[in-house]
């Protein structure tokens, strides 16, 4: 079973490294807004801690609607190419139209700029669609979509709110992919519902394994009433152990 840990700064990352974990996305503002794209020198500090399978680096400029405009999807395309140049193993990308369906040609740009920059820095990248899949009304043919596209995985709780909730649908999903893509279950994940998932036929979890610590940064400092987010080791650990088991 691979293990992803969310974490949103090098000492997370770090963490996730010495408790024996797979793989990091990083993002930043996780808790406040679903998460936003990290800095081109908060990747590239973390894609030098060593994780087994690096650095997934979330591109998603704002919070709110998966439905992005002209310039929106400009920035993207460029932070995707950004990203990899500074370290990134892959990025966690998607974009939805109005109805709620894969925005295909953004999607398709979206991968493509990603290859391209790889290839320019001779790696290899892998590209995992987010969790605007969770708003698509029929993500069995979503998903062939993304097949098509060439993604590397899918970022999903099955639609539902949360993983355990979405156990059947994620089943469905998987039996679906048929090996073609990876079904990456997210949302809500605890590790005492590891096994579950398990049985359900999944065998890539993703974790926010975060706990809030006191700070205040005054009346410009923002955060959440006084706190920011940190990762949680003792979760981590506990991710660790009840992925292996």
């Amino acid at each position: 079973m691979t293990l992803e840990i969310a974490v949103q700064g090098t000492s997370g990352a770090r963490i996730a490294l010495e408790e024996g974990a797979d793989r990091i996305e990083l993002c930043v503002a996780l808790g406040e807004t679903g998460g936003l794209t990290p800095s081109f020198g908060l990747i590239q500090m973390c894609a030098h801690v060593g994780v087994p399978q690096g650095v997934q680096a979330l591109i998603r400029p704002r919070g709110g609607s998966f439905v992005f405009d002209a310039d929106e999807k400009d920035v993207q395309l460029a932070d995707v190419r950004s990203s990899i140049l500074a370290g990134a193993s892959g990025v966690v990308v998607g974009g939805l139209n109005a109805d709620n369906t894969i925005d295909e040609p953004f999607a398709r740009a979206l991968i493509t700029a990603a290859r391209d920059e790889a290839q320019r820095c001779n790696r290899k990248v892998q590209v995992t669609f987010h969790r605007a899949f969770d708003m698509v009304p029929d993500q069995f043919a979503a998903l062939d979509q993304l097949i098509d596209m060439g993604f590397t995985r899918v970022l999903t709780s099955g639609g539902a709110p949360t993983v355990p909730e979405g156990l059947g649908r994620l089943h469905d999903l998987v039996e679906h992919a048929a090996g073609r893509i990876e079904i990456l279950a997210g949302g809500g994940l605890r590790p005492e519902g590891f096994q579950d998932a398990f049985n359900a036929g999944i065998t890539e979890l993703h974790l926010s394994a975060k706990r809030l610590m006191p700070s205040d940064g005054g009346p410009g400092g923002g955060g959440r009433q006084g706190f920011v987010e940190r990762t949680d080791r003792e979760l981590v650990r506990r991710a660790v152990e009840a992925a292996r088991r």
